[in-house]
Formats: structure tokens, sequence, C-alpha cells
């Protein structure tokens, strides 16, 4: 239906409405974002965190599912996407290392407490444009507050959105890449820390280990993954595997791969730095217009030398760069 309204193809739909318009057709309340100027109000550019005033005046409150108004709404920009967070849920907001003007501690803020009190389960998560990682939790019942979070940490429930991938960060111009798990439980250490002081047990650590696990061993393993990105091609990665390019520029926006077995002319193809996968007959999940599912270069090197086990990945990413 999205790609439909925006008259496009699976292969082709890189407006962001496309995404939108999804969001809002799987009953998620959605509104358009743009960057101002603090001073005088002014849109600088479509690709912020500030909700459009004269669309949503009411910021989140006016965030809406209603396909047709999410079309009117995209159909005047491309406007990065904020979502309200739904009431079933809650998001640890974890800010990333390339947030400006003052890098983001919240990488190493979640590492000590995984280190100190476990490992979060893997859930949805997104990678945001600055590192950073919006982790979606079911909420259970009983009144949270940010107020026992470290520095880097933040804690949003309905009354509050986030940025939607494939949005662009408004420092970095980096994509959010969404991260597909089923929304995971909070372990109770999380929740302890979220609940309102007179319903607070007492924490019990259960570890002390200087490595990083859980969800940083899993998307970030102590800048392995980003740095992995950041260093290696998508030649390096696909074509040990029999894969072959079709276009001059392996890495560059809209270039198109072949796996060995391919029967079409297009098995996969590059936007905004990842992979997006057409053909069933590989190990990747494919990519639909309800589901558009991009794999950053790590993510892509776990699922072809590791069954998609990203922890393995990255012990043998760090293994080798010993």
């Amino acid at each position: 239906m999205a790609i439909e309204a925006l008259r496009a193809t699976v292969i082709d739909a890189t407006d962001i409405g496309a995404y939108a318009i999804e969001a809002a057709a799987n009953n998620w309340e959605v509104g358009p974002l743009c960057k101002r100027d603090r001073d005088t109000g002014r849109i600088l550019h479509p690709y912020g965190k500030d909700p459009l005033g004269r669309l949503v005046p009411h910021g989140v409150n006016d965030f809406t599912s209603d396909v047709a108004t999410v079309i009117n709404w995209w159909s005047q920009g491309p406007w990065n996407i904020g979502v309200r967070v739904p009431e079933s849920m809650f998001v640890l907001d974890v800010d990333g290392p390339d947030r400006h003007p003052h890098p983001g501690k919240g990488l190493q803020a979640l590492a000590e407490l995984e280190d100190r009190y476990g490992p979060l389960p893997p859930t949805f998560t997104q990678i945001t444009g600055s590192g950073g990682l919006h982790l979606f939790f079911r909420r259970p019942p009983g009144k949270f507050s940010k107020t026992h979070l470290p520095a880097g940490l933040e804690y949003k429930d309905h009354g509050g959105y986030i940025v939607l991938a494939p949005s662009r960060h408004p420092d970095t111009g980096e994509r959010y890449v969404r991260c597909d798990h089923p929304v995971a439980a909070p372990p109770p250490w999380l929740t302890d820390l979220l609940l309102a002081e007179k319903n607070r047990h007492r924490i019990t650590p259960t570890r002390r280990r200087s490595q990083l696990h859980g969800h940083l061993s899993g998307f970030f393993s102590g800048s392995i993954a980003d740095n992995y990105c950041k260093s290696t091609t998508w030649a390096e990665i696909l074509m040990p595997h029999a894969w072959s390019c079709l276009s001059p520029n392996p890495d560059a926006d809209g270039a198109k791969w072949l796996h060995p077995t391919a029967t079409s002319s297009c098995s996969a193809t590059i936007k905004h730095g990842c992979l997006f996968v057409y053909s069933p007959n590989t190990p990747f999940q494919v990519t639909e217009s309800g589901t558009a599912n991009g794999y950053t270069k790590f993510r892509a090197f776990a699922v072809l030398n590791h069954g998609g086990d990203m922890s393995a990945a990255a012990r043998a990413l760090r293994a080798v760069s010993r």
C-alpha cells in the first residue's frame, strides 16, 4: 500500500514516506520531524528530531496512525519519522559516541550496567545515526522513572517519541538502522532501576567482568562492529561467498548484487550503506514492501559466516584484531 501510494517499486522505494506509511498501517503512531533553528523556529532541513509544528502543533500528541493523514504529511516533504512509543512498551535510549557537540556516554554506561547485573536479552532494536541504540522492551506494571539511570541512558514511554529508521541523524547524516527481534521483557534488574523509589527492591550484582556482552556484544562489541562496518567493503564480505556485483562501485547506493545461484537479474541492492535482499534463496531475510530489512556490513558478516550469531561474529573479529 505504501509503495503504491508513493508510485514506487519495492527495489526503488527509497522515499522515506514509504516507511512512515507502513508504520502507520501497522498501528504505530507517527509524525513528521525536522531540524529547526532554535532562535527563529525556521525549518533548516527535514533531517531533524523536532516535531514539524505546522503539521503536528501539539508534538507527539498529534502523531497518528491514520494512513491518509500520514500520506498527506509525507507528500509535503521527506521528513524524518518520529514514532510514539506504544503504551505496551518502553524504550531504553542509549546515547551514541558520535552525538554532537558532546559525545554520548551511553554505550559505556550500558556496558557497566550489564557487567554488574547481567546481559540484556535480544530485543527489537534500532542503531541510531550517532552510533547509539534504541532498545524496545515490554512495559511491566508500575510507575517508572529515569532517576536512577546513569548519564547517557534515557527512559521513554508512551508520553514520548523516538526517531524511526531509516531517518537521518541531524548531526552525522547517518541513517538509523532497524535490527529485528521480538520485543523482549526487561530483566528484573532493569525494571528495578526504573521503578519509583518506594517500589524498588535491592539490586544484587550477578557478575563482574571487563568484557562487553549482552546487547553491546551483539551490536557493537566494544566498537568491533562499528569499526568493521567502516573499514570493510561489500566486496570483501560477499565475494568470498561467490556473490558478484553488477555495478562499477560495489559500495555505492543502488549497487546491484547477484548470489551464486541467482535466477533473476538482481538478488540484492545497497541502500544507505545497507544490504537489502530480494531473493529467497539466500541466508538473508527477504525485503518486502512492509518489511524493509537492511543488513549492516557487520550483520551480513554474521549471517554469512556465523549463522547470524552476532556475538560469535564479534568474538571472531576481536580474535583477528589481537
